[in-house]
Formats: C-alpha cells, sequence, structure tokens
C-alpha cells in the first residue's frame, strides 16, 4: 500500500493542544469550510518551509479568545514575526486549498514579511 502524505496533511490546531484531521468535502477545502474550521473569518498568516498554509480567524484575538501555543510555534517558525495566535487554526496542503490562498499570500507579504 502507497500512502502518499498529503493526503493526511489537513489538521485542526486547537487551543488545547489537540490536533484534529479534516477532510474536504470536495477536493479542495471550499473558503466557507476554512471559515467553519477556524470559526471565523479566515486569515492566511504563512507557509511552511513544505509550503502548507496555516489559516487562522483574523479577529481571534479581539474576541479573546484563547491561546494556540503549538499554532504560535509554528507561525514564529516560519514568519519570523514574534506574534501570538489565538483561537482554532487550521493548517492545509496547497493542493487541497483553492490558488486564491497562495496567490494572496505572496501578495500580502510586503505587508507582513516573506515567509516561507
Amino acid at each position: 500500500m502507497t500512502v502518499d502524505r498529503k493526503d493526511f496533511l489537513r489538521f485542526l490546531i486547537k487551543p488545547s493542544g489537540e490536533i484534529v484531521l479534516i477532510m474536504p468535502h470536495e477536493e479542495e477545502f471550499s473558503a466557507e469550510q476554512i471559515r467553519d474550521q477556524v470559526a471565523g473569518y479566515p486569515e492566511l498568516i504563512c507557509e511552511t518551509c513544505d509550503g502548507f498554509l496555516l489559516f487562522r480567524d483574523r479577529d481571534a484575538s479581539t474576541k479573546g479568545l484563547p491561546l494556540n501555543p503549538l499554532a504560535t510555534s509554528v507561525y514564529i517558525k516560519y514568519a519570523r514575526r514574534p506574534c501570538p495566535v489565538n483561537g482554532l487554526v487550521f493548517l492545509a496542503h496547497p493542493d487541497h486549498v483553492a490558488p486564491y490562498w497562495r496567490r494572496k499570500l505572496h501578495t500580502d507579504t510586503k505587508y507582513w514579511g516573506r515567509v516561507a
């Protein structure tokens, strides 16, 4: 049996440290599905060196959501920006999200730094 690792790398990272495997309804996650995973307006905050995308609720800190230590450590490592990440965070292989998000990431990097 051959296993492709990108088939398994779609996770919800909870503030408690729990990691949950998430499956898309279709081949890729829709904007609504990503919104549902982060429980708010999705914001793409970084890309790992392997190309995986990290999403959070844009308003998580203003909503007073709890700190997500695991997601913060990933964010700091790849975004090189010492900033806490709050709330639910979604990590996905780029093949499972719309190309729009990668374009947006690379367009927005001039505002918050290069991330890969």
